[in-house]
């Protein structure tokens, strides 16, 4: 009775002894497994950005924690977390159409829209108001995925939490807004994939369908052409 928890703490302390002494031999003892400073840093932390990182796989011996915040494991390329809408760089000019098909296929019903309007009051395909709620966000990613403008990308933050959720969690248009030079440079392999190639050929012709639309709905009326003058009558 009970040799099986006795033999698991064995293990444990096994592994705990072996740690110690592995970096006592290497002289890591007082350094972070990151690659961070001597002890000394405790009053010199690492800064936002520069933190060392930390990357375990099977080969990877030892008991260990990683020190996050001074310490963070890799951020791979198909994590996500929160959807992100996508603006070109080159003109700034942003890729959605609130076409509300993300609305629709979005499983927890998270994400709502309103289409902006001419001062005719025509409809323009652009977003006048577009919302994310993080608390329901599922992050499955179907938005992404449906979007035929390939406007909607998953983002890799996850560093979401703060002190209220009622508003600072409801995610606005420009809350929301990414640049395309920010998603090549989270997204490398995505972005020079031929498929991404090709859909973003997709997106330069829709977009300047789009723009030709917008303008020809904001273009003010032609002013009525005047009568001709009528010869006065003797």
């Amino acid at each position: 009775m009970g040799q099986g928890v006795i033999r698991g703490h064995l293990i444990t302390l096994r592994r705990f002894l072996l740690t110690f002494w592995r970096d006592a031999r290497t002289g890591g003892a007082f350094k972070r497994r990151g690659g961070g400073h001597q002890v000394l840093d405790f009053f010199r932390k690492p800064g936002r950005g520069n933190e060392p990182t930390v990357l375990q796989d099977s080969k990877t011996d030892g008991l260990f924690t990683v020190e996050y915040p001074d310490e963070r494991l890799p951020v791979y390329e198909r994590f996500r977390v929160l959807p992100v809408l996508v603006y070109d760089t080159e003109d700034g000019n942003v890729r959605c159409t609130s076409c509300n098909i993300c609305a629709k296929v979005c499983p927890p019903q998270c994400i709502w829209m309103t289409q902006a309007k001419s001062p005719k009051g025509t409809v323009v395909p652009l977003p006048e108001d577009f919302y994310i709620d993080m608390d329901v966000c599922m992050n499955c990613g179907l938005c992404s995925e449906y979007c035929p403008f390939d406007a909607i990308k998953m983002d890799q933050n996850f560093e979401l939490s703060n002190y209220e959720r009622h508003q600072t969690h409801i995610y606005s248009l420009q809350d929301l807004l990414v640049s395309s030079e920010y998603y090549s440079k989270t997204h490398p392999d995505a972005w020079q994939s031929s498929e991404e190639t090709v859909e973003r050929g997709k997106v330069a012709k829709k977009k300047d369908q789009r723009l030709q639309k917008a303008l020809g709905a904001t273009k003010p009326a032609p002013a009525a052409a005047k009568p001709a003058a009528q010869p006065a009558k003797v």
